[in-house]
């Protein structure tokens, strides 16, 4: 990818939980940028002994984990908009996530 000029992957498709989730996470260390779209991912619902979770659950939980750190996270039509005017998607990092998430809602 690098001897092509890539530097960001936009990650679409299934399973949020393991393949998406997976390649933004092995993406970080190699010092690629990662674009996850919310609305073209999914997710299976999770059920084991540890506990149970629909799959909505789990697709949101992951895409808040996802733009705290390792993606930008936004909806196809977003990253068109962006695109068009040669911008990037915006992200976040986990310390302002993690501070804003211990603020009451």
């Amino acid at each position: 990818m690098r001897e092509r000029g890539i530097d960001t992957m936009t990650l679409i498709g299934y399973m949020t939980n393991n393949c998406v989730i997976g390649s933004a996470a092995a993406a970080e260390p190699l010092g690629f940028s990662v674009e996850v779209f919310w609305d073209a991912t999914g997710a299976i619902g999770i059920a084991n002994a540890a506990g149970t979770i629909p799959a909505r659950q789990v697709h949101e939980t992951l895409m808040a984990v996802l733009n705290s750190n390792w993606a930008s996270v936004a909806s196809t039509a977003a990253w068109a908009s962006a695109v068009a005017s040669g911008s990037a998607l915006p992200g976040d990092n986990l310390i302002e996530s993690a501070a804003r998430g211990r603020s009451p809602q």
